[in-house]
Protein backbone atom coordinates (compact mmCIF):
# COMPACT_ATOMS: atom_id res chain seq x y z
CA UNK A 1 0.00 0.00 0.00
CA UNK A 2 2.83 2.38 0.89
CA UNK A 3 4.48 1.62 -2.47
CA UNK A 4 1.24 2.21 -4.39
CA UNK A 5 0.79 5.54 -2.64
CA UNK A 6 4.30 6.61 -3.57
CA UNK A 7 3.67 5.71 -7.19
CA UNK A 8 0.38 7.58 -7.16
CA UNK A 9 2.10 10.68 -5.80
CA UNK A 10 4.75 10.45 -8.49
CA UNK A 11 2.10 10.05 -11.16
CA UNK A 12 0.18 13.03 -9.84
CA UNK A 13 3.33 15.15 -9.85
CA UNK A 14 3.81 14.43 -13.55
CA UNK A 15 0.15 14.90 -14.38
CA UNK A 16 -0.40 11.29 -15.36
CA UNK A 17 -3.40 10.67 -13.09
CA UNK A 18 -6.17 13.01 -11.96
CA UNK A 19 -6.21 14.33 -8.42
CA UNK A 20 -7.30 11.72 -5.87
CA UNK A 21 -6.91 8.74 -8.21
CA UNK A 22 -4.88 5.70 -7.22
CA UNK A 23 -2.87 3.58 -9.58
CA UNK A 24 -5.13 0.94 -11.10
CA UNK A 25 -8.39 2.87 -10.55
CA UNK A 26 -8.22 5.28 -13.47
CA UNK A 27 -6.42 4.44 -16.70
CA UNK A 28 -3.71 6.91 -17.68
CA UNK A 29 -4.15 9.05 -20.79
CA UNK A 30 -3.16 7.48 -24.08
CA UNK A 31 0.49 8.13 -25.00
CA UNK A 32 0.94 11.13 -27.29
CA UNK A 33 1.93 10.05 -30.83
CA UNK A 34 4.99 11.63 -32.44
CA UNK A 35 5.59 11.65 -36.19
CA UNK A 36 9.32 11.46 -36.88
CA UNK A 37 10.32 12.74 -40.29
CA UNK A 38 13.53 11.97 -42.14
CA UNK A 39 15.67 15.04 -42.89
CA UNK A 40 16.00 16.14 -46.54
CA UNK A 41 18.04 13.65 -48.54
CA UNK A 42 17.77 10.89 -45.94
CA UNK A 43 16.03 7.57 -46.67
CA UNK A 44 12.56 7.20 -45.12
CA UNK A 45 12.56 6.43 -41.40
CA UNK A 46 10.90 3.07 -40.73
CA UNK A 47 9.19 2.77 -37.34
CA UNK A 48 7.94 -0.73 -36.40
CA UNK A 49 4.19 -0.96 -35.82
CA UNK A 50 4.79 -2.69 -32.50
CA UNK A 51 6.73 0.28 -31.12
CA UNK A 52 5.11 3.54 -32.25
CA UNK A 53 6.92 6.67 -31.18
CA UNK A 54 5.31 8.72 -28.41
CA UNK A 55 6.32 11.66 -26.27
CA UNK A 56 6.08 9.48 -23.19
CA UNK A 57 8.14 6.68 -24.73
CA UNK A 58 10.85 9.11 -25.78
CA UNK A 59 10.90 10.64 -22.29
CA UNK A 60 11.28 7.23 -20.68
CA UNK A 61 14.01 6.21 -23.12
CA UNK A 62 15.88 9.43 -22.48
CA UNK A 63 15.70 8.91 -18.73
CA UNK A 64 16.92 5.31 -19.05
CA UNK A 65 19.77 6.37 -21.36
CA UNK A 66 21.20 8.50 -18.56
CA UNK A 67 20.20 6.25 -15.63
CA UNK A 68 22.79 3.94 -14.06
CA UNK A 69 20.02 1.81 -12.62
CA UNK A 70 19.83 0.26 -16.08
CA UNK A 71 22.98 -1.76 -15.31
CA UNK A 72 22.84 -4.74 -12.98
CA UNK A 73 25.41 -3.28 -10.59
CA UNK A 74 24.03 0.25 -10.85
CA UNK A 75 27.34 1.75 -11.97
CA UNK A 76 26.92 2.36 -15.71
CA UNK A 77 24.55 4.18 -18.03
CA UNK A 78 24.53 4.47 -21.81
CA UNK A 79 25.60 8.09 -21.42
CA UNK A 80 28.77 7.10 -19.58
CA UNK A 81 30.25 5.96 -22.91
CA UNK A 82 28.18 8.20 -25.18
CA UNK A 83 28.67 11.92 -24.51
CA UNK A 84 26.42 14.31 -26.38
CA UNK A 85 29.13 16.91 -27.01
CA UNK A 86 31.10 14.18 -28.81
CA UNK A 87 28.17 13.07 -30.95
CA UNK A 88 27.34 10.49 -28.29
CA UNK A 89 30.76 8.84 -28.35
CA UNK A 90 33.63 8.90 -25.87
CA UNK A 91 37.44 8.85 -26.11
CA UNK A 92 37.59 6.98 -22.80
CA UNK A 93 35.81 3.85 -24.04
CA UNK A 94 37.61 1.81 -26.71
CA UNK A 95 35.82 1.21 -29.98
CA UNK A 96 32.65 3.17 -29.23
CA UNK A 97 30.59 3.98 -32.29
CA UNK A 98 28.72 7.30 -32.06
CA UNK A 99 25.00 7.15 -31.39
CA UNK A 100 23.86 9.20 -34.35
CA UNK A 101 21.37 8.41 -37.13
CA UNK A 102 21.12 4.79 -36.00
CA UNK A 103 17.49 4.74 -37.09
CA UNK A 104 18.86 4.01 -40.57
CA UNK A 105 21.13 1.16 -39.51
CA UNK A 106 20.49 -2.55 -39.74
CA UNK A 107 23.87 -3.71 -38.46
CA UNK A 108 25.12 -2.61 -35.05
CA UNK A 109 28.57 -2.70 -33.44
CA UNK A 110 31.75 -2.70 -35.50
CA UNK A 111 31.36 -6.29 -36.71
CA UNK A 112 27.58 -6.21 -37.06
CA UNK A 113 27.06 -8.93 -34.48
CA UNK A 114 23.67 -7.41 -33.68
CA UNK A 115 21.40 -7.21 -36.71
CA UNK A 116 17.86 -5.95 -37.18
CA UNK A 117 16.01 -2.91 -35.90
CA UNK A 118 16.86 -0.41 -33.20
CA UNK A 119 14.60 -2.48 -30.96
CA UNK A 120 16.86 -5.49 -31.51
CA UNK A 121 19.94 -3.39 -30.79
CA UNK A 122 18.45 -2.01 -27.59
CA UNK A 123 17.41 -5.50 -26.42
CA UNK A 124 21.05 -6.49 -26.77
CA UNK A 125 22.15 -3.44 -24.79
CA UNK A 126 19.60 -3.90 -22.01
CA UNK A 127 19.81 -7.67 -21.62
CA UNK A 128 23.30 -8.67 -22.78
CA UNK A 129 25.46 -5.60 -22.18
CA UNK A 130 23.91 -4.10 -19.06
CA UNK A 131 22.31 -7.34 -17.80
CA UNK A 132 19.53 -5.12 -16.51
CA UNK A 133 17.86 -6.14 -13.26
CA UNK A 134 14.26 -4.93 -13.35
CA UNK A 135 14.26 -4.85 -9.55
CA UNK A 136 16.53 -1.79 -9.74
CA UNK A 137 14.09 -0.10 -12.10
CA UNK A 138 10.99 -0.73 -9.99
CA UNK A 139 11.10 2.66 -8.34
CA UNK A 140 8.20 5.14 -8.30
CA UNK A 141 9.93 7.74 -10.47
CA UNK A 142 10.47 5.21 -13.25
CA UNK A 143 7.28 3.22 -12.76
CA UNK A 144 5.21 6.31 -13.39
CA UNK A 145 7.07 6.84 -16.65
CA UNK A 146 6.50 3.21 -17.71
CA UNK A 147 2.84 3.78 -16.85
CA UNK A 148 2.66 6.87 -19.06
CA UNK A 149 4.52 5.20 -21.94
CA UNK A 150 2.90 1.75 -21.91
CA UNK A 151 -0.37 2.02 -20.00
CA UNK A 152 0.73 0.07 -16.91
CA UNK A 153 3.58 0.53 -14.47
CA UNK A 154 4.98 -2.95 -15.20
CA UNK A 155 8.74 -2.75 -15.66
CA UNK A 156 10.32 -5.24 -18.09
CA UNK A 157 13.56 -5.36 -20.04
CA UNK A 158 11.48 -5.48 -23.23
CA UNK A 159 9.74 -2.22 -22.38
CA UNK A 160 13.05 -0.62 -21.43
CA UNK A 161 14.46 -1.63 -24.83
CA UNK A 162 11.42 -0.27 -26.67
CA UNK A 163 11.67 3.07 -24.89
CA UNK A 164 15.40 3.33 -25.57
CA UNK A 165 14.74 2.63 -29.25
CA UNK A 166 12.19 5.45 -29.33
CA UNK A 167 14.71 7.86 -27.84
CA UNK A 168 17.44 6.67 -30.20
CA UNK A 169 15.25 7.56 -33.18
CA UNK A 170 15.38 11.18 -32.05
CA UNK A 171 19.20 11.16 -32.22
CA UNK A 172 19.17 12.53 -35.75
CA UNK A 173 21.95 14.80 -36.99
CA UNK A 174 21.42 16.68 -40.25
CA UNK A 175 22.11 20.38 -39.65
CA UNK A 176 25.70 21.09 -40.67
CA UNK A 177 27.33 23.81 -42.71
CA UNK A 178 27.58 21.32 -45.56
CA UNK A 179 23.83 20.65 -45.33
CA UNK A 180 23.23 24.40 -45.54
CA UNK A 181 25.56 24.59 -48.53
CA UNK A 182 23.57 21.87 -50.28
CA UNK A 183 20.38 23.77 -49.48
CA UNK A 184 21.68 26.74 -51.47
CA UNK A 185 23.81 28.79 -49.07
CA UNK A 186 26.95 29.22 -51.15
CA UNK A 187 28.63 31.14 -48.32
CA UNK A 188 28.39 28.16 -45.92
CA UNK A 189 31.71 26.69 -47.14
CA UNK A 190 35.04 28.38 -47.65
CA UNK A 191 37.00 27.86 -50.91
CA UNK A 192 39.25 25.32 -49.15
CA UNK A 193 36.23 23.43 -47.83
CA UNK A 194 34.68 23.39 -51.29
CA UNK A 195 37.91 22.00 -52.73
CA UNK A 196 37.88 19.37 -49.98
CA UNK A 197 34.34 18.39 -50.99
CA UNK A 198 35.57 17.94 -54.55
CA UNK A 199 38.30 15.58 -53.34
CA UNK A 200 35.82 13.69 -51.15
CA UNK A 201 33.29 13.14 -53.93
CA UNK A 202 35.78 12.42 -56.72
CA UNK A 203 37.78 9.40 -57.85
CA UNK A 204 40.80 11.24 -56.49
CA UNK A 205 39.72 10.71 -52.90
CA UNK A 206 37.21 7.85 -53.34
CA UNK A 207 35.73 8.65 -49.91
CA UNK A 208 32.17 8.82 -51.22
CA UNK A 209 32.06 5.15 -52.20
CA UNK A 210 31.77 3.97 -48.57
CA UNK A 211 30.73 7.19 -46.84
CA UNK A 212 27.77 7.42 -49.13
CA UNK A 213 24.43 9.25 -49.25
CA UNK A 214 23.31 11.94 -46.82
CA UNK A 215 24.09 9.53 -43.99
CA UNK A 216 27.80 9.62 -44.87
CA UNK A 217 27.93 5.85 -44.43
CA UNK A 218 26.76 2.91 -46.50
CA UNK A 219 26.17 1.00 -43.23
CA UNK A 220 28.10 -1.92 -44.71
CA UNK A 221 31.48 -3.54 -44.02
CA UNK A 222 34.87 -2.99 -45.64
CA UNK A 223 38.47 -4.10 -45.30
CA UNK A 224 40.29 -0.82 -45.82
CA UNK A 225 43.78 -2.21 -45.31
CA UNK A 226 44.50 -1.57 -41.67
CA UNK A 227 46.33 -4.88 -41.12
CA UNK A 228 47.84 -7.76 -43.06
CA UNK A 229 46.73 -10.51 -40.65
CA UNK A 230 42.94 -10.36 -40.77
CA UNK A 231 41.86 -14.03 -40.77
CA UNK A 232 38.79 -14.42 -38.55
CA UNK A 233 38.82 -10.73 -37.67
CA UNK A 234 36.01 -8.24 -38.11
CA UNK A 235 32.82 -9.20 -39.91
CA UNK A 236 34.12 -12.73 -40.55
CA UNK A 237 34.00 -13.40 -36.80
CA UNK A 238 30.22 -13.20 -37.25
CA UNK A 239 29.70 -14.73 -40.69
CA UNK A 240 32.58 -17.21 -40.83
CA UNK A 241 33.29 -16.16 -44.41
CA UNK A 242 36.87 -15.53 -45.52
CA UNK A 243 35.55 -12.79 -47.77
CA UNK A 244 34.65 -10.84 -44.62
CA UNK A 245 38.10 -11.03 -43.03
CA UNK A 246 39.16 -7.62 -41.79
CA UNK A 247 35.89 -5.97 -42.70
CA UNK A 248 34.50 -3.46 -40.20
CA UNK A 249 31.38 -1.33 -40.30
CA UNK A 250 31.66 2.01 -42.07
CA UNK A 251 31.16 4.71 -39.43
CA UNK A 252 29.25 7.84 -40.32
CA UNK A 253 31.37 10.91 -40.93
CA UNK A 254 28.74 13.22 -39.52
CA UNK A 255 30.35 14.98 -36.55
CA UNK A 256 33.58 13.11 -37.29
CA UNK A 257 35.70 16.04 -36.11
CA UNK A 258 34.51 15.50 -32.53
CA UNK A 259 34.55 11.68 -32.36
CA UNK A 260 38.27 10.94 -32.03
CA UNK A 261 39.98 8.50 -31.73
CA UNK A 262 39.28 6.65 -34.96
CA UNK A 263 38.88 3.11 -36.34
CA UNK A 264 37.46 0.10 -34.51
CA UNK A 265 40.45 -0.07 -32.17
CA UNK A 266 41.05 3.68 -31.73
CA UNK A 267 44.46 3.39 -33.38
CA UNK A 268 44.42 6.89 -34.89
CA UNK A 269 44.25 9.84 -32.52
CA UNK A 270 43.57 12.50 -35.14
CA UNK A 271 41.96 12.93 -38.54
CA UNK A 272 45.37 13.94 -39.87
CA UNK A 273 46.59 10.43 -39.02
CA UNK A 274 43.56 8.92 -40.73
CA UNK A 275 44.23 10.84 -43.94
CA UNK A 276 47.92 9.89 -43.81
CA UNK A 277 46.88 6.24 -43.54
CA UNK A 278 44.59 6.42 -46.57
CA UNK A 279 47.23 8.26 -48.53
CA UNK A 280 50.35 6.27 -47.63
CA UNK A 281 49.86 3.27 -45.34
CA UNK A 282 47.20 0.90 -46.72
CA UNK A 283 48.21 -2.74 -46.09
CA UNK A 284 47.40 -5.55 -48.51
CA UNK A 285 45.45 -8.69 -47.55
CA UNK A 286 43.43 -11.17 -49.60
CA UNK A 287 40.09 -9.62 -48.60
CA UNK A 288 41.20 -6.01 -49.14
CA UNK A 289 38.48 -3.92 -50.79
CA UNK A 290 39.03 -3.41 -54.50
CA UNK A 291 39.11 0.36 -54.14
CA UNK A 292 42.03 0.10 -51.71
CA UNK A 293 44.25 -2.14 -53.84
CA UNK A 294 46.34 0.73 -55.16
CA UNK A 295 47.98 0.86 -51.71
CA UNK A 296 46.86 4.41 -51.01
CA UNK A 297 45.66 7.51 -52.78
CA UNK A 298 48.87 9.57 -52.49
CA UNK A 299 47.01 12.77 -51.73
CA UNK A 300 49.09 15.91 -51.75
CA UNK A 301 49.55 18.00 -48.62
CA UNK A 302 47.16 20.60 -50.01
CA UNK A 303 44.54 17.98 -50.86
CA UNK A 304 44.75 16.56 -47.35
CA UNK A 305 44.38 20.03 -45.83
CA UNK A 306 41.35 20.75 -48.00
CA UNK A 307 39.79 17.38 -47.24
CA UNK A 308 40.35 17.91 -43.53
CA UNK A 309 38.68 21.31 -43.81
CA UNK A 310 35.68 19.73 -45.53
CA UNK A 311 35.31 17.09 -42.83
CA UNK A 312 35.02 19.91 -40.31
CA UNK A 313 31.91 21.15 -42.11
CA UNK A 314 30.09 17.95 -41.14
CA UNK A 315 29.82 19.00 -37.48
CA UNK A 316 26.25 19.59 -36.32
CA UNK A 317 26.55 22.05 -33.43
CA UNK A 318 22.79 22.03 -32.82
CA UNK A 319 22.87 18.26 -32.34
CA UNK A 320 25.81 18.40 -29.97
CA UNK A 321 24.02 20.90 -27.73
CA UNK A 322 20.33 20.14 -28.19
CA UNK A 323 18.79 20.30 -24.67
CA UNK A 324 16.09 17.80 -25.71
CA UNK A 325 18.81 15.14 -25.97
CA UNK A 326 20.66 16.05 -22.79
CA UNK A 327 20.36 14.46 -19.38
CA UNK A 328 16.83 15.11 -18.08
Amino acid sequence: MRRASALARAALALGVLPLGACVGEVPPPEPTPVELEAPPGFPPMVVPDENPTTLEGIALGRRLYYDRRLSRDGTRACADCHHQERSFSSPAATGVLPHVNLAWSRYFLWNGSTEGTLEDAMRMEVEDFFHADVALLREPDLEVMFLAAFGTSEVTTERAALALAQFQRTLTSADTRYDRYLAGDETALSPAEQRGAEVFFSERGECFHCHATALFTDNLFHNIGLDADVVGVGRSAVTGRRLDDGRWKTPTLRNVAVTAPYMHDDRFATLEEVLEFYSERVVYSDSLDTLMRTGGYRLSAEERADLLAFLGTLTDEAYLHDPRLAEP
